[in-house]
């Protein structure tokens, strides 16, 4: 119980100084710059339901968040992209979107330095990723046994 909970509150320290970093040198908050990296992983467009997989985050708590990104003009809906499901979305960064998440990258990184990797070595990050494979593995097969009781 000890190390989940100081997982939780080391976690939490470094994302609220990371958020603090971005908001300094952009006003922009950690969530909304996690959207633009998403969609930058995935290629600079993505369907809502990949983006909420890729961040590990519920596809209802990116609604607003897309809201806002889309009100600057850092990314853009389009709506109809799949002619069988006139539901569909695709989600894409635009040219701003894609510039200002290069330049807000390096804030990101620097902060991520700062808070997180210059106080680890090689073999720290490798015990650390090695525990979290662990858990993303364990994850994963929980859900697959939730959809097959469900």
């Amino acid at each position: 119980m000890g190390a989940w909970r100081d997982l939780q509150a080391i976690a939490a320290q470094i994302g609220r100084g990371i958020d603090d970093e971005l908001q300094a040198d952009w006003d922009i908050r950690l969530g909304w710059f996690d959207v633009l990296a998403s969609l930058q992983r995935l290629g600079g467009k993505a369907r809502p339901l990949d983006v909420a997989i890729d961040l590990r985050l519920p596809p209802s708590s990116l609604s607003r968040r897309f809201d806002r990104l889309e009100e600057e003009g850092w990314i853009a809906r389009h709506r109809h992209v799949d002619d069988a499901d006139h539901r569909a979305v695709e989600v894409e960064l635009t040219r701003t979107g894609r510039r200002l998440w290069r330049e807000m990258n390096i804030s990101y990184r620097r902060a991520l330095q700062a808070q997180f990797a210059l106080h680890l070595d090689d073999v720290d990050i490798a015990d650390l990723r090695r525990v979290l494979d662990v858990l993303s593995v364990a994850s994963e097969e929980r859900q697959d046994v939730d959809i097959v009781d469900g």
